[in-house]
């Protein structure tokens, strides 16, 4: 158990090292991942600026509408929790497709031209 939690702290301060609190998928890609910006959109939920919570991951809305639907179904019936969360992750995904196309790459869907793949391109060239 102990060895296991300092293995977990290891790969943590190794991601903080190499994506310096990046997503790093964007930071291998270049492009936002599903998740990216959540959590300042969650921060603005907390702050009651829905606008901008919606402006920087309309996700959040449907994260907050699905936790206890999907916490319930849970722990009293996981045929009905697989059912929610596939159609969650459907809905995420469609939202994420969505805002690649009308919104990437403006912000808040930046495309990051320092990222992994376009540095190792450049370093073959």
């Amino acid at each position: 158990m102990k060895k296991s939690i300092t293995n977990f702290l290891l790969v943590i301060v190794i991601f903080v090292v190499f994506f310096m609190w990046q997503c790093p998928f964007e930071r291998i890609t270049g492009i936002p991942c599903p998740g990216c910006m959540m959590t300042t959109a969650a921060y603005y939920l907390l702050c009651l600026d829905f606008e901008k919570a919606f402006y920087f991951n309309p996700v959040i809305y449907l994260l907050v509408l699905m936790f206890f639907p999907l916490l319930y179904t849970y722990f009293k019936d996981r045929k009905w929790f697989k059912r929610l969360l596939t159609l969650t992750l459907v809905i995420w995904m469609s939202i994420y497709v969505y805002r690649m196309i009308m919104v990437f790459p403006k912000y808040p869907m930046a495309y990051v031209e320092d990222n992994l793949i376009a540095r190792l391109i450049k370093g073959i060239k």
